[in-house]
């Protein structure tokens, strides 16, 4: 211990010495570990930690599957009822949960809009989570019927209510009916999303009924039984499931059912990009320990002469060695230190700008974990940039070095070493260069993607109708009200009413549709479309093309002719060789889902076709939609568009103000502009490719330095060489030649190994690039450019410097 509290002491005097040297590395350093610190606590907070619940490994989504396209669903209820009835030698208890947006009014402050999970009585109790005030739901609360109950969020009770310990027992007033407020969740629960509250989740008699197995809306989860794992819990609800499909071949043909752990679930779709940035990140902390590498082989020539005299004083290599490594890993500490700053702004940075879609990103912390993994990856990038600089001062002839007085640099194993450490960084600059390059050109032809609609200049927020207030005739009047003072509105061109705003979040309703008058189509072979409801200024305002017949007019109301507007997506799919033009169709679902409504079977005449627009992003294919006239078919669900030439600010002020003269308990939320809209929906590539881009140029200045660091101590070591060279009559041209050549050689063998690396390394993000391949030619043209022309400016600075090399001078140095 004394020997090591000795090295310890020598080499921090040692690099207070070199105060330049010290401060360069260990910046480096900083930089490489704080960023890689900051990825990890991403990834160990996302991927790695396990979800915040007892018994965490026990808790499974439960989905239904569609076996003809691959893709996951919800489920419908009557399906859910028959899972949880028939899987109790798998499951401990299953529950069903479904989002919403309540509308929260008190008197003497301004109306807001509260998301909400309605979820089954059993929820908390399969969570194994106890309310931190009051209690959770007990069973019957979520019968049809049952007193109106609710339990907040540990959030919303010390915000929108002072955390008053009195309102449990009370009511608030949602969607302009009382419920007892109960209970107020533990502080971070966020399961299935971050919500304002919860109520019980009760179904009616038609939703429950078999004949809507084919609705699919429901979302659900469930606690294995002791001893069981995901594999036979999956085995048992998949037979479940057969039976079914066998027993309603209309609804459930081709639909099957899954068992998934619950944290795959949740992190499935973003665990290959978040590694993607952790192997990303480890480059750039490769390419730093080469480059601190390279400056310790270069300072140890310097020292040459002083360790030649601890060896003949009695000190062994190995001796040597370890005060050489001592010195590492106390500089790697120190970066480690500012790495950890580094890293707590990072982290900072990442959960303010990161995407909504990375759950649990919003929990991320610098914990004891992630401190641990910055401490051992000081050790480790100590010990893996130390070794080799210190074996080869330590292997220095001690005879040679105290005759000679100068340094190993010129001997050929060290030159070796650093030629090879910086084709190693030119190599690793190459595959994270190859990766970001791929990465912004995909995104460059993501945000070239037509989205089908013009979203400048356009202003839209939602508006929630509760069913107490607004039964379905009054409705249609308050979207009348609505349209007619939208346009009012400084600048106003245009307002418009849509229940499935494209990429807006939810999309548009997906059901079935069929045309009347044609046989029924085979179970499983159900045609599907997207549907959405709008006013008859819709398609103007959003700037969608009419293509051909008709928009939609004031005259397409409730009791006229039913009527519909398809996209050409639609056309293309199901009336491939006809004109659907006056062709009738229905859908699968009708208006009595709304309070005193009609039971109209939904559909009409297509009287015109427009363009496609996109569903939920701008990579998507396009798909069939059709849009039905909002007074043939009220949803209480709302987006208000308005196109104005003034300012959104303005637009917005007006519009709420103008919303208060119709209903002041009615709030105005998610208010933004179409073109947010747009932005928000390739919000996670645009992330990705930033991040893989910092790193990408980091690596690049990092590998600049290092050929410009390795060909300028070659020109040191060369003076007499070159000296001799121009005196015997070398002009200035060729010696610039010469080192240049000597850099680009090191370059070029980089590139070359880089390029080969990142034709396997970009597999990994295949999946992350929209039409391009990760094998792009133009790519890797481009990334071998940078770097070439990179390092000839790295390298021009010492070809100067050795063009004006005096021979006289040289020689007489020499």
């Amino acid at each position: 211990m004394d020997s090591f509290l000795r090295d310890l002491t020598y080499a921090a005097r040692t690099l207070r010495k070199a105060p330049g040297f010290t401060l360069i590395a260990v910046l480096t350093l900083a930089l490489a570990i704080g960023a890689s610190t900051a990825i990890f606590s991403v990834v160990n907070g996302v991927l790695l930690k396990p979800l915040p619940f007892h018994e965490p490994d026990q808790l499974v989504r439960v989905t239904t599957t569609n076996t003809s396209r691959g893709n996951r669903n919800p489920l419908s209820v009557a399906d859910f009822m028959d899972y949880r009835s028939g899987t109790t030698r798998s499951f401990a208890g299953m529950a069903a949960f479904d989002g919403g947006s309540y509308n929260l009014t008190r008197a003497g402050s301004e109306p807001a809009r509260l998301s909400a999970s309605r979820v089954s009585a059993n929820y908390f109790n399969l969570l194994r989570v106890q309310p931190a005030i009051g209690r959770g739901f007990v069973a019957g609360e979520d019968d049809r019927g049952a007193p109106r109950v609710v339990v907040l969020s540990d959030e919303l009770f010390r915000g929108r209510f002072a955390g008053d310990p009195k309102l449990i027992g009370q009511t608030i007033t949602l969607n302009g009916e009382q419920y007892t407020v109960i209970g107020v969740a533990p502080r971070g629960l966020a399961f299935p999303d971050k919500v304002d509250l919860w109520l019980p989740l009760s179904f009616s008699e038609d939703e429950a009924s078999p004949s809507n197995r084919g609705a699919h809306w429901l979302g659900a989860f469930g606690r294995l039984a002791p001893g069981v794992t995901v594999a036979q819990a999956d085995r048992e609800l998949s037979a479940l499931a057969k039976r079914l499909e066998q027993q309603f071949p209309r609804s459930n043909t081709n639909f099957g059912a899954a068992v998934i752990d619950m944290r795959e679930y949740m992190v499935g779709n973003v665990r290959a990009a978040l590694l993607a940035m952790l192997g990303a990140v480890g480059f750039v902390l490769l390419i730093a320990c080469a480059n601190v590498a390279n400056l310790l082989l270069v300072r140890a020539a310097g020292r040459e002469t002083e360790l030649a005299v601890r060896t003949a004083l009695g000190a062994g290599r190995l001796r040597i060695v370890r005060q050489l490594v001592t010195e590492s890993v106390l500089l790697a500490l120190l970066g480690a230190v500012g790495g950890v700053l580094i890293a707590a702004w990072g982290v900072d940075l990442l959960k303010a700008f990161g995407p909504e879609r990375i759950p649990r990103l919003s929990e991320v912390r610098l914990d004891g974990g992630v401190m641990a993994f910055a401490g051992g990856l000081a050790l480790f990038t100590g010990l893996l940039f130390g070794v080799v600089p210190a074996l080869h001062a330590s292997g220095a002839q001690v005879t040679q070095a105290l005759k000679e007085g100068r340094g190993s640099s010129g001997r050929p194993a060290s030159r070796r070493a650093r030629s090879t450490l910086v084709v190693l960084e030119m190599a690793l600059a190459v595959v994270l260069l190859v990766g970001a390059g791929l990465l912004l050109r995909s995104f460059d032809r993501l945000l070239s993607v037509d989205p089908g609609f013009k979203p400048e200049q356009v202003v839209v927020f939602e508006v929630q109708p509760p069913d107490s207030k607004y039964q379905y005739f009054r409705l249609r009047n308050l979207v009348t009200d609505l349209t007619t003072r939208m346009r009012t509105v400084p600048g106003a061109q245009s307002a418009a009413v849509v229940f499935g705003l494209p990429m807006g979040g939810g999309g548009m309703m997906r059901t079935s549709v069929h045309e009347i008058g044609t046989p029924e189509d085979p179970p499983g072979q159900r045609k599907i479309t997207d549907v959405a409801t709008v006013t008859p200024e819709y398609f103007s305002t959003m700037g969608i093309p009419l293509v051909r017949g008709r928009a939609f007019a004031d005259a397409d109301r409730l009791g006229r002719p039913q009527v519909a507007i398809v996209n050409r997506e639609l056309v293309k799919k199901y009336f491939p060789d006809v004109d659907p033009i006056g062709k009738r169709v229905e859908i699968g679902w009708t208006t009595d889902t709304m309070p005193n409504s009609p039971e109209i079977r939904m559909g009409g005449e297509i009287v015109g076709i427009v363009g496609d627009t996109k569903r939920l992003n701008l990579g998507e294919e396009s798909v069939p939609q059709l849009y039905l006239p909002f007074d043939q078919a009220a949803i209480p669900s709302l987006n208000i568009i308005i196109r104005s030439t003034a300012e959104p600010t303005a637009v917005i002020a007006a519009a709420r103000t103008q919303l208060r003269a119709i209903d002041a308990e009615l709030p105005m939320y998610n208010v933004r502009t179409l073109e947010e809209v747009v932005s928000s929906s390739v919000a996670q590539p645009r992330f990705y490719t930033l991040l893989l881009g910092a790193f990408a140029g980091i690596a690049l200045v990092l590998a600049a330095v290092g050929i410009y660091g390795v060909i300028s101590y070659a020109v040191s070591l060369r003076t007499r060489e070159i000296g001799i060279r121009v005196a015997l009559g070398a002009t200035r041209e060729q010696v610039i030649r010469l080192i240049l050549g000597q850099g680009m050689a090191l370059t070029a063998g980089g590139v070359i190994v880089g390029a080969a690396c990142a034709l396997w390394a970009t597999r990994a993000i295949a999946g992350m690039l929209f039409g391009i391949q990760p094998t792009d030619p133009l790519t890797f043209a481009g990334v071998a450019a940078v770097l070439l022309g990179s390092a000839a400016l790295a390298c021009i600075v010492p070809a100067r410097r050795a063009a004006r090399v005096d021979p006289v001078v040289a020689m007489r140095v020499e």
